[in-house]
């Protein structure tokens, strides 16, 4: 009996790997972010270190998949897929990005291996940075600004915008968003030391 019982399952097994093996395999898509390759504006001709660390990122934004989030439901598919981890690419372009618009200044990402003087530590909080096919994309990126004399200042960026239901538009104004992101923390180092309490309608959050 036991026997007949291992055969049978063997069978149901090897049936359902024949179907499997006759369906049609939809390829994954690999998808990754592009830095900044041009500035029309650099902000400051100082030579500044600068030291940048993420002390915040979403766990269900470490997955590969790349994720959709809707209110409070998140969702993705194994087709549609980060050719690397996104926060490592958000850490390498926000860098890069920085060492495009502040060209006289030193960027090092955290952890660094030795421990320089350093004019600004950039701490940076992602709570959201996904967004929903054919509706808009949705990112939320806080952070501080602490001094090498630790006087420190903060800000939130919030960008949305509309998209179409192609994942290449999404990952397209995602990548915009992490432009205008880099922008706005350049023009803050730039100011050095100059604490900033004003608004930037529907976008950019400063106290």
């Amino acid at each position: 009996m036991i026997y007949r019982y291992m055969i049978l399952t063997l069978l149901v097994m090897l049936t359902s790997a024949c179907i499997q093996l006759g369906e049609s395999v939809v390829p994954s898509q690999y998808y990754i972010l592009e830095p900044m390759t041009s500035a029309t504006d650099t902000y400051s001709d100082k030579d500044l270190i600068i030291a940048i660390e993420f002390t915040d990122f979403p766990d269900y934004l470490k997955r590969i998949p790349i994720v959709q989030h809707q209110q409070n439901l998140i969702y993705f598919t194994d087709t549609k897929r980060w050719a690397t981890p996104l926060e490592e690419q958000l850490k390498s372009l926000l860098a890069g990005n920085l060492e495009l618009l502040l060209p006289y200044s030193t960027i090092i990402i955290s952890p660094w291996q030795s421990s320089p003087q350093i004019d600004h530590q950039l701490q940076v909080s992602v709570k959201k940075f996904s967004g929903q096919l054919g509706h808009q994309t949705d990112i939320d990126i806080r952070w501080h600004l602490v001094d090498k004399n630790g006087k420190k200042s903060s800000g939130q960026f919030i960008d949305r915008q509309p998209i179409d239901d192609s994942y290449e538009d999404f990952v397209r104004t995602l990548n915009r968003g992490l432009a205008e992101l880099s922008k706005t923390l350049a023009q803050e180092l730039a100011k050095k030391n100059i604490r900033v309490n004003s608004v930037a309608p529907g976008s950019i959050l400063f106290s």
